[in-house]
């Protein structure tokens, strides 16, 4: 079976990192099909083994995002916020690099409003329950929603575009001073 081969998993690989190594000089729109394959060295029917076209690649990738953005936030036990910011960190540096380039500003608007929309969902489901924050009604929530995901979602384009100068324990220390409050009341 294809799944248990070998050749799959690294022709998969070399997909994700060509795709990765694309974002680096080129936007999002500019990059083809043809592109990629060029980039990673394979054919466009391998290419089409894994993936229906761009659009799916990113797809998947971004579903593996999510879960494993739910599986950070859900095993934290503790609740912490400097925890929970910094696996999300250290994902995107290493196992999460393509969704890193994909943030930055030669990646998709359509996927940076993909992942608002999920750390906005996020907050709303594991976040807001948990946190000593008195909202008035539906529209307060809204906008705290937006905030808070926009907030969080420009530090790291920042910090990804400029190259992931500081360490992931810095970058932590700065999300927590500026993100007072606690996940537990």
């Amino acid at each position: 079976m294809k799944e248990n081969d070998l050749r799959y998993y690294r022709t998969r690989k070399s997909i994700l990192s060509a795709m990765t190594r694309l974002l680096q000089t080129k936007k999002f729109e500019q990059i083809t099909v043809t592109t990629i394959c060029e980039e990673a060295e394979i054919s466009r029917s391998g290419f089409y083994l894994h993936y229906v076209d761009k659009y799916d690649l990113i797809e998947v990738n971004l579903k593996e995002f999510r879960d494993q953005a739910n599986q950070f936030v859900q095993a934290d036990n503790e609740n912490s916020k400097k925890k929970l910011f910094f696996n999300m960190l250290t994902y995107l540096r290493n196992d999460g690099k393509l969704i890193a380039a994909l943030i930055s500003e030669n990646g998709s608007i359509e996927v940076q409003n993909y992942i608002k929309r999920m750390m906005r969902e996020n907050a709303r489901t594991n976040i807001f329950p948990q946190m000593d924050l008195e909202l008035e009604n539906d529209i307060e929530e809204h906008y705290a929603l937006i905030f808070l995901s926009n907030a969080l979602f420009g530090v790291l384009q920042d910090w990804i575009n400029r190259g992931q100068k500081e360490s992931i324990e810095e970058l932590v220390q700065i999300m927590d001073r500026l993100i007072t409050f606690d996940f537990r009341k």
